[in-house]
């Protein structure tokens, strides 16, 4: 059952029915939350994935402070971002370590020119 009560924080690795990009489907997936600030009953992400690709950061198991990867090396994909609802979150599986948090932050300050 979804849990929409939990307050979830930057950096957590969370698992989600995400829609694929058309629409036409979704699969369960673990995705790293972005926003820092609470958004009400929404939550920013940024998709896990196991293909390397263009704007994706390679983690492995060393970049978690919490939890297990089920597929190592995993990508954060930077240029994969959704808002959802706080109730699709079916649980926390980790938590990025800090070091490897910032270069996320890195990547997306570069993707939306923050500097």
């Amino acid at each position: 059952m979804p849990k929409n009560s939990s307050k979830y924080k930057q950096g957590d690795i969370v698992v989600l029915e995400l829609p694929f990009t058309d629409l036409l489907g979704s699969k369960l997936r673990p995705v790293l939350v972005l926003n820092a600030i609470n958004l009400g009953d929404d939550v920013i992400v940024a998709k896990i994935t196991g293909s390397p690709g263009l704007h994706r950061i390679p983690i492995t198991q060393l970049d978690l402070a919490m939890g297990r990867l089920k597929r190592e090396p995993s990508y954060i994909d930077c240029s994969s971002i959704f808002t959802v609802e706080k109730k699709l979150v079916m649980k926390v599986v980790g938590r990025l370590a800090e070091e490897a948090l910032l270069k996320v932050k890195e990547e997306l300050s570069n993707i939306f020119s923050l500097k």
